[in-house]
């Protein structure tokens, strides 16, 4: 459907909040990009009259950048993130444009309920408060887009309100997917769920109406120099169809992450996608398939695509002979193999006071034999952080980027020696080398082996001891699954989870030793297993053996499968 295409293409520009405060150059630049704008022009441009700070694109073309790169590497052109920002900063102000139209407001009290709960999840209100500055915030602007995001979040909310999905709708939606996601279900079953994303689907498509109407409209204007190549414009104009520099970026960022093609063929390619993208479109039209003109051009195609699909399929008139050789050829598909659904509840099993203690313990003994000479083979081999492999350098960072307990002795120990004493902060305890200091600029440079405590044998049998009492309540009915999380603070996720033969639970992700134990256990009775520092909880409600499947029991998903084959073929012939 096309609202599932669709999703991806707006996250980049609906900013919940999600702060990560690490050591990066990207968000030290950001402090260094807002002093010079002090002694400059600040702002980047004009949008419908409003001034648009230069910090802002910077931000969002740093945030984008840092996320790109983590999949893309040197495949990464910036200059396509560029223009990809710069358009998010405008839809993002043209959103709050339209929770303005729609009068939505945000209480003083939602939004410092937000900040409230992000402040105490750091804990210390002095360090929160420098993780902001290097952020580049203040107080009150990131109280401000705590302020944007929630307003973005109702935006969506208010035109999803008053859409109703009629009862057409509600089936057909069943039909097509009660072979995958609702396998096994009941329309009724999962009614709720079809109105929700039926609600969903339609209020994107409004939204998006509506933004690219505000789009079309909007003037940009008083551009600075540095961003004037980035402003939104037409590339190809053909057939009705006009795509843009925003359009052919996105498109190439998703080619390169599929891995469709290699840097030098980027704009190449992505010409050639929309290429074969207007000809399925004026396929379709002949077809008398229409489309609202209002729509994003990328949701145009897609609707086109999809209504040709179908409208492919409806003319193809499979023989059951044609059919049965299909299910023959692809029979494992249609087999039900194993699997289960069960509750789950995960218990956290932290050190314990010894294993902090042998741990310290094994940090003294490789201080005393610990030099600035050896220090660099040493990490290598026995520091247990992330910074091993390179011999556990961490660069320069400054004052607010590290754990307090490590960057005082950072910025306390002598330059050029190891910190005499193992350091412990919550990631175990770390034997530093502070190899240079800049005392003006409040920087440091320094190296680290951390020796992290491991959960012992004894502490996960007293673990398990401890929870007898809860599985045997649990069994009795006395607890439920769904209360556990609010009970002990050592559970850090209780659900209802799928379970398949191929050792994937859903929301936990791949466990190959808990999903066959979950598997051979007994159904309705509570078990529970160790693996490493978590103990599983479970009880198995569903089991679903493994049944091979009979054609006349499958018909209808093998004609579906043959017709989307078949149609997929024929659509090759417009591409």
């Amino acid at each position: 459907m096309a609202i599932r295409k669709f999703r991806k293409h707006i996250k980049p520009f609906i900013w919940f909040i999600t702060i990560i405060f690490m050591v990066s150059s990207a968000i030290l630049a950001y402090m260094n990009i807002k002093s010079s704008y002090s002694r400059v022009n600040i702002y980047a441009f004009k949008l419908n009259g409003e001034k648009i700070l230069k910090f802002d694109v910077e931000k969002t073309k740093s945030n984008l950048t840092q996320g790109y790169s983590r999949y893309l590497g040197d495949k990464l052109d910036k200059d396509l993130v560029e223009v990809i920002a710069f358009d998010d900063v405008v839809k993002r102000n043209l959103t709050l444009g339209i929770a303005d139209d729609l009068n939505l407001k945000v209480p003083n009290s939602e939004i410092n309920a937000q900040y409230d709960a992000i402040e105490n999840s750091v804990g210390d209100k002095e360090q929160f408060k420098r993780m902001l500055a290097v952020q580049g915030y203040t107080k009150k602007t990131f109280k401000n887009d705590i302020r944007d995001n929630i307003l973005v979040e109702k935006t969506f909310q208010k035109i999803q309100e008053g859409i109703e999905p009629t009862e057409e709708e509600i089936e057909a939606n069943y039909n097509q997917n009660k072979d995958t996601l609702y396998k096994d279900k009941t329309l009724e079953e999962v009614k709720p769920e079809i109105i929700k994303a039926l609600k969903e689907e339609k209020g994107l498509e409004k939204y998006l109406e509506l933004l690219e109407v505000a789009k079309q409209n909007a003037k940009i204007e008083n551009v600075a120099p540095e961003y004037q190549n980035l402003v939104e414009k037409v590339e190809i104009d053909k057939d009705g169809f006009k795509i843009t520099n925003v359009d052919l970026a996105k498109r190439t960022l998703n080619m390169l992450f599929a891995g469709d093609i290699i840097k030098n063929g980027e704009e190449s390619g992505a010409k050639l996608y929309y290429d074969s993208q207007i000809k399925i479109a004026n396929e379709a039209k002949k077809r008398g398939i229409t489309v609202k003109a209002t729509l994003p051009v990328d949701y145009q195609f897609a609707i086109y695509q999809n209504g040709l699909l179908e409208n492919i399929k409806s003319e193809l008139k499979p023989t059951e002979k044609e059919l049965k050789e299909y299910f023959e050829k692809n029979s494992l598909k249609y087999d039900t193999f194993p699997s289960a659904q069960a509750n789950i509840a995960v218990v956290q099993v932290d050190p314990s006071s010894a294993d902090k203690e042998k741990a310290k313990k094994e940090a003294e003994d490789i201080l005393k034999e610990l030099t600035t000479e050896n220090f660099k083979e040493k990490a290598k081999e026995l520091s247990q952080g992330p910074s091993a492999g390179n011999g556990g350098e961490l660069g320069w960072f400054s004052k607010g980027d590290m754990v307090e307990p490590f960057q005082k002795a950072a910025f306390e120990g002598e330059v050029g020696k190891i910190y005499p004493i193992p350091v412990e902060t919550v990631f175990g305890y770390h034997l530093i080398y502070v190899e240079d200091r800049n005392d003006k600029e409040e920087k440091v440079k320094a190296s680290h082996i951390l020796i992290t405590p491991k959960v012992s044998v004894e502490t996960k049998k007293a673990k398990e001891e401890e929870i007898k009492g809860l599985l045997t309540k649990l069994q009795n009915k006395e607890l439920t699954f769904d209360k556990l999380t609010g009970e002990r603070k050592d559970i850090i996720q209780s659900s209802s989870f799928k379970i398949n033969n191929a050792g994937y639970i859903s929301g936990l992700g791949y466990n190959e030793v808990l999903a066959k134990k979950i598997l051979d256990a007994p159904s309705n009775k509570v078990e529970s297993l160790t693996i490493e520092d978590k103990i599983y909880i479970f009880d198995k409600t569903e089991d679903v053996k493994y049944k091979k499947a009979n054609f006349k029991d499958v018909i209808e998903s093998v004609k579906k499968d043959y017709l989307n084959s078949k149609a997929q073929e024929v659509m090759k012939k417009y591409i």
